[in-house]
């Protein structure tokens, strides 16, 4: 993956660019945005209003700083499977890749706070098995790091979702 602004190679992890220092928006590049506009919240990790994006499937909201999404579990899944094929074969090797190669840098040291509620999220294994690290407000939603959302859509795509079922052959 290159960088939008200057077009050289981005790291495998991470979402900054080597030679211009610029954040690649890769969670935004996946919605067609119908209608933006403030919202209350605020990031957990940058502390700057999020902003509410109407899209023809989902609304959630974002932080245009950090590439941040906020969604509901529910809305999460619709999205997912608008943008997926679910019946794509499963593909061990990009699966592994796209495992051993998570797109945010940054650990999370502890538990991030809800946007909506400010109560800390329990920090998860995105479907128990993705590798995908998400913090999750039982009551509100997730919250998904720059790139994260990006790497939910890939892992669907070869296949991440089926694996158990693939080894178990059912």
């Amino acid at each position: 993956m290159n960088c939008i602004f200057c077009g050289a190679p981005l790291a495998k992890k991470g979402l900054n660019c080597n030679y211009c220092k610029k954040l690649n928006p890769i969670n935004i590049k996946l919605f067609e945005v119908e209608e933006r506009r403030e919202s209350k919240y605020l990031c957990p990790y940058c502390k700057i209003n999020l902003e509410i994006l109407e899209t023809s499937t989902v609304n959630l909201e974002y932080c245009k700083s950090c590439d941040g999404v906020f969604i509901t579990e529910e809305e999460l899944e619709e999205f997912i499977s608008y943008k997926v094929n679910l019946l794509h074969k499963f593909t061990p090797y990009y699966l592994r890749f796209i495992q051993d190669n998570p797109r945010d840098n940054r650990k999370k040291p502890q538990p991030q706070f809800c946007p909506i509620c400010q109560e800390t999220m329990s920090i998860v294994n995105y479907k128990k098995r993705s590798g995908i690290i998400l913090d999750v407000c039982e009551e509100h939603g997730i919250w998904l790091d720059g790139g994260e959302l990006y790497q939910v859509i890939e892992w669907y795509f070869v296949g991440g979702n089926k694996k158990k079922q693939n080894r178990d052959g059912n």
